[in-house]
């Protein structure tokens, strides 16, 4: 950001004088302690206020085109796990290769067996269909980010847990944010995603428990109008 830079010397023969206004934008709704945080915002342009979620589930997703119609479950995080992508891929009925995000090769899985290591323990499970050679699955497991809370999420973001403090655009990658981790809100000036409610109404219900539970408290009687 370029600075405006102004020159004084020793006996400046002109004073000035100039003014500046600030206009509160009635985020903050009370005086119970502000707690803060730092963290990365994984997508999304988002402005101050908006409701974030942070990624902390595994996703799993079978190959549409896959033969088999076995399942992959009993998904388990290890000491040593990474985000990222794990792939399986069959290369037989009842054996699956299987490769971490940096895309080395790890043991292979066999169906009907636990697999466990260091990064991730699952169990494939046969269906009445049997796998075929090129059936594959993608574990993606996510590095903790933030992003905005939507309510039909099934990686950790379905649950609302922090207030953006200020402004950020992760939609050209992730970015550094600040948040909010405690604190009271005004719930006409904070900004969930339309799946949590078309309006105050309908979203407060959904929003106001999950978000006392991590001490951020939404208080109604503020107006979020432009207070010039």
């Amino acid at each position: 950001m370029a600075l405006t830079v102004n020159s004084v010397g020793d006996n400046p023969q002109q004073p000035g004088i100039y003014a500046e206004a600030f206009i509160p934008d009635q985020l903050i709704a009370g005086n119970l302690k502000l707690v803060t945080g730092n963290g990365t915002l994984g997508t999304g342009a988002l402005k101050r206020g908006a409701v974030l979620g942070q990624q902390t589930g595994t996703v799993t997703q079978a190959n549409p085109t896959n033969v088999g119609n076995g399942t992959l479950g009993s998904i388990t995080k290890g000491a040593a796990i990474r985000p990222g992508v794990y792939t399986l891929r069959a290369t037989s009925a009842t054996n699956f290769t299987v490769a971490g995000p940096d895309g080395a090769a790890m043991p292979n899985a066999t169906v009907g067996t636990p697999y466990v290591s260091a990064d991730l323990n699952f169990t494939l499970t046969a269906g009445g269909t049997a796998f075929a050679a090129g059936d594959a699955f993608n574990i993606n497991v996510p590095g903790g980010n933030y992003i905005l809370s939507v309510a039909t999420a099934s990686d950790g973001s379905e649950v609302p847990v922090a207030i953006l403090a200020d402004d950020a655009d992760a939609s050209g990658g992730a970015v550094a944010i600040g948040v909010y981790l405690m604190g009271e809100f005004n719930q006409n000036a904070i900004l969930p995603d339309a799946s949590w409610g078309a309006n105050a109404a309908a979203w407060t219900p959904l929003l106001s428990n999950p978000l006392r539970n991590v001490g951020i408290f939404l208080k109604s009687s503020v107006t979020a109008a432009d207070p010039t």
